[in-house]
């Protein structure tokens, strides 16, 4: 029976990041395809395959606590454009799961809640994992 990965770490710029414990998720870049039907008559029909590279992107998103320096931090690679490095890594005793999403930009105009249990919730769009 397999492990659950749960304790992932996370890098963001080379700097460890203290995440929210089970917020951590993301999106291998593999984009979407689509299949169609071409007819060729007579009840024949081809499938076509195609890609979308339009989606062609990783994500990885993951909660912050919203503490001065995770504000400070959050701003700072807000406004580092696409020059973030964003590296996750998770461990069990089955073997290790790394990505790494390189040109990683924080997209969404994230929200700052100031309170005892509020979080900052981010999302990177990058280049597809590796």
């Amino acid at each position: 029976m397999g492990v659950q990965l749960a304790n992932p770490t996370v890098s963001v710029n080379n700097d460890a990041v203290s995440i929210m414990p089970n917020s951590l998720k993301y999106t291998e870049g593999l984009g979407e395809q689509t299949t169609r039907a071409a007819s060729g008559g007579g009840g024949n029909v081809e499938q076509i395959y195609a890609e979308n590279i339009e989606t062609n992107f990783g994500k990885v998103m993951f909660d912050i606590p919203a503490t001065v320096t995770n504000i400070a931090l959050a701003r700072e690679w807000k406004t580092n454009g696409n020059q973030n490095l964003v590296q996750i890594a998770g461990r069990t005793p089955e073997g290790t799961v790394t990505r790494t999403f390189t040109q990683a930009a924080l997209l969404n105009d994230y929200e700052v809640a100031l309170g005892a249990d509020t979080v900052i919730s981010l999302e990177f769009t990058s280049n597809p994992a590796i």
